[in-house]
């Protein structure tokens, strides 16, 4: 009977020190990281701003360098961590597709597909349509992709300008490369979207992309667009560093040659802010003195999240 209690107690005497054990471990675990443990954060703050440079002549300005930049986010000077003017770049192409882009649809046809056969190795390109609502057609896809799906489209209805735009806004946070752009290519203003023109405003300035308004008018028509309708292309081109542009139908294939020579020589300046509150920050880039006057466009302001 003695032996019997002996052996229990000793099974008690295990058990309660396995249970002692087990809770220490599981205190041990629960304990603080001590100083010494390295902990690895990563810093999703990069800002990317494209800049266009070009000379008194209006000619771009090709082999710039890092070193050859002084920027500045909230008037603190910052380093640029990378500059690129080459490879690939992901374009995001917002289309009219309402019933009067069909007196100008067989010259948009002839000067897109110019522009896509001197394709970008690497690049994407996205496409959104708007007549009266705004559609999400294709997204990163490569440029016969992008032509095949265009091809299908055909003119009708109203125009949500403001929609589409907004869509192409959004498309620009999916796409796969830091240097980016939107071509809008429109004959009129809007007149059907739920979209108002200050959220466009204010979706352009959280998105670093440079925005190519195309404002097409028909031949020997001055414009068709008013006061505020040209107003309004010249701003979303200005806060971003983008250039608007007027072309007569006939002219279609060479505008879109400008802007594919614009974003060939533009650099794309990525650096990490030296505040990283939330709200607007200013943003000012320059070449320093010893060259010949420049002219340099590129998003002067954007908003952190």
């Amino acid at each position: 009977m003695r032996l019997n209690i002996s052996s229990k107690l000793t099974t008690l005497a295990v058990l309660g020190a396995l249970l002692i054990f087990g809770l220490s471990v599981r205190a041990q675990s629960a304990l603080p990281p001590s100083s010494d443990i390295d902990v690895i954060s990563t810093d999703t703050s990069l800002v990317t701003i494209n800049v266009s440079v070009t000379d008194h002549k209006n000619r771009q300005l090709p082999r710039l360098k890092l070193e050859d930049f002084r920027v500045t986010d909230q008037g603190k000077p910052v380093h640029p961590e990378f500059v690129d003017s080459q490879g690939p770049l992901s374009l995001v192409f917002v289309i009219d597709v309402s019933s009067s882009m069909q007196g100008h649809w067989q010259e948009l046809k002839s000067g897109l597909k110019k522009f896509l056969e001197k394709d970008y190795e690497g690049s994407d390109y996205t496409l959104i349509s708007f007549n009266e609502k705004a559609r999400s057609i294709t997204a990163s896809v490569d440029a016969s992709q992008l032509w095949k799906s265009f091809n299908t489209l055909r003119p009708y209805g109203e125009t949500a300008l403001y929609d589409g735009l907004i869509l192409g806004l959004q498309a620009l946070e999916r796409v796969p490369q830091r240097h980016k752009a939107l071509v809008l290519l429109s004959d009129g203003e809007d007149n059907s979207s739920r979209a108002s023109l200050a959220m466009v405003e204010q979706q352009t300035l959280l998105h670093h992309a440079t925005i190519y308004p195309v404002g097409i008018v028909y031949e020997g028509a001055m414009s068709s667009y008013s006061v505020d309708g040209k107003r309004i292309l010249n701003q979303l081109a200005a806060a971003t560093g983008g250039l608007v542009l007027f072309p007569q139908t006939s002219r279609l294939p060479d505008v879109l040659n400008v802007i594919r020579s614009d974003l060939s020589e533009q650099y794309s300046l990525s650096y990490y802010p030296p505040e990283k509150t939330p709200g607007w920050h200013r943003v000012e880039i320059n070449i320093p003195q010893g060259r010949s006057p420049l002219n340099l466009r590129y998003q002067q302001r954007y908003q952190m999240r």
